[in-house]
């Protein structure tokens, strides 16, 4: 068995900014564990909560990022720019952190999605990401060649940089991930979905809503849609994306703070309608189950608001701004849903993994 496929000690660690950074983690782990690697999980609650509700047997140990705050209004910049020294402090303490976790369990290979201070130079690393190319928006769009040579010094750190997403022409994330990066692999569509079979006692529900991603902007939009149905029959089912909440009942709709996997890949393949956010993980879970969706991108998020364009122009998705999402009932937009349907993508196949670093 060569230095690249025996059995490794592998640390895998999410980005703690919603909890598609963990559940795409999900498919990769599971491939791990069956080539028989040991896998220890590392991160905060509640990202690194998902993983251990999918695999509860594995060793856990606490790593500490940076919890985003976002604006209330559509102007992101400004407020993320503010938390700019905080984001370069944790990934500073992340990474002195990772040393030490390294000596202590022996690991040889770090998997970090989007946690760019999980690089150590005795010690492989890969990194995750589908943004190797950030997507400014237009108003900034003089800046992109400045933050691509950025990206591209973060993740030169790492011995591999691994895009969940196809090298295709009508593939998710086009621009974003238009890479000049010669370490770089294109692994496939990680959904979590991929690895359960669904429960066929669950039902779905006329409206489903998958919220996700930081505060305020998640409570923002889940209040526009309980506004919007509370007083309905119709039956909406609110997958709000807090896993240490409780569930509750407004009338006719139910909000869930979480669910299990098999929960929600029947929610997704039996619901009449689906509205969520464009964050890339809830793209990929939706093109593994071939559904459509309406998008409402999270506000001021420029590569939401891309992905939600693109998948509106070639898979024939809708989307609407979260401004208009307010004034526009959502019976309005469902009837015009374009039905046809998605062309399967590439799942997940885990690469060979990088060998070995020796120790100097």
């Amino acid at each position: 068995m060569s230095e690249a496929t025996a059995h490794r000690r592998i640390l895998v660690s999410p980005l703690n900014w919603g909890l598609g950074h963990a559940t795409r983690l999900v498919p990769i782990v599971d491939a791990l564990l069956k080539q028989g690697h040991y896998v220890i999980l590392a991160g905060e609650s509640p990202s690194i909560d998902i993983l251990k509700d999918t695999f509860p047997k594995l060793d856990t140990c606490n790593l500490p990022g940076f919890n985003v705050r976002l604006s209330k209004s559509s102007h992101q910049w400004f407020r993320l720019l503010l938390q700019t020294n905080k984001l370069l402090k944790a990934s500073r303490e992340e990474h002195k952190k990772l040393q030490s976790l390294i000596r202590k369990h022996q690991i040889n290979l770090v998997i970090s999605d989007n946690r760019y201070g999980l690089y150590h130079p005795t010690t492989a690393s890969v990194i995750i990401t589908h943004q190797t190319q950030p997507y400014l928006g237009r108003l900034w769009a003089p800046l992109r060649p400045l933050s691509n040579w950025i990206s591209r010094i973060l993740i030169n750190r790492f011995d591999e940089c691994w895009i969940p997403d196809t090298q295709s022409k009508n593939n998710l994330t086009g621009t974003l991930s238009r890479t000049i990066h010669q370490n770089t692999r294109f692994i496939g569509i990680c959904s979590r979905l991929s690895i359960n079979s669904p429960d066929t006692n669950i039902k779905g529900a006329d409206v489903l809503v998958m919220l996700s991603g930081p505060e305020p902007q998640r409570t923002q939009l889940e209040d526009i849609i309980i506004t919007q149905f509370e007083d309905s029959n119709t039956k909406v089912t609110i997958l709000s994306g807090q896993p240490n909440k409780e569930s509750k009942q407004i009338g006719n709709i139910t909000i869930l703070p979480h669910c299990e996997a098999n929960v929600q890949l029947k929610l997704i393949k039996h619901s009449k309608h689906i509205v969520c956010r464009s964050g890339y993980s809830t793209l990929m879970d939706l093109f593994f189950c071939q559904k459509h969706a309406l998008l409402v991108p999270t506000p001021g998020q420029f590569e939401q608001e891309y992905l939600a364009k693109r998948a509106s122009e070639h898979h024939n998705f809708q989307h609407i701004s979260q401004s208009n999402l307010k004034k526009t009932p959502l019976f309005q937009l469902f009837p015009n849903f374009n039905k046809t349907s998605i062309s399967r993508q590439q799942t997940f196949r885990l690469p060979q993994l990088p060998a070995d670093k020796v120790n100097s």
